[in-house]
């Protein structure tokens, strides 16, 4: 009896969460902060990416069009096939990197708990 009430005092003292507030929600800023800038750099990366690949297909399709009219519809069609590919190709990276983002924040956010309720800080916090 006097064993189990010295675990569950110990247990009881754990689960409150330590003063650490402050320095914890800094330290989840600045993760949230890189995590969101670092997306925000690929996001324009993909950006860039679909520009230059447009304006690409966007100059063969001018090149092209001086032909005659049977050229010009292939080029028409292949323009159209590209930027088709193209969208299938940036819809998916964004998506990709959506759900890469929400997923490094929730690694962040739950570490941040774990550390509140631990009393712990982040080797990188103060």
């Amino acid at each position: 009896p006097i064993l189990n009430r010295i675990v569950n005092e110990t247990s009881e003292q754990r689960a409150e969460p330590v003063p650490m507030g402050p320095a914890v929600e800094l330290w989840k800023e600045t993760e949230m902060a890189k995590t969101r800038t670092k997306y925000e750099k690929l996001r324009e990366k993909i950006m860039s990416w679909e520009d230059k690949k447009t304006k690409k297909a966007k100059r063969n399709l001018h090149r092209t069009e001086r032909g005659v009219e049977k050229t010009k519809l292939k080029a028409l069609q292949s323009y159209t096939e590209d930027n088709e590919r193209i969208e299938i190709i940036v819809a998916s990276a964004r998506a990709h990197a959506y759900e890469r983002q929400m997923k490094e924040e929730l690694k962040v956010k739950e570490k941040a708990n774990l550390m509140r309720t631990s009393g712990r800080s982040p080797s990188t916090c103060l």
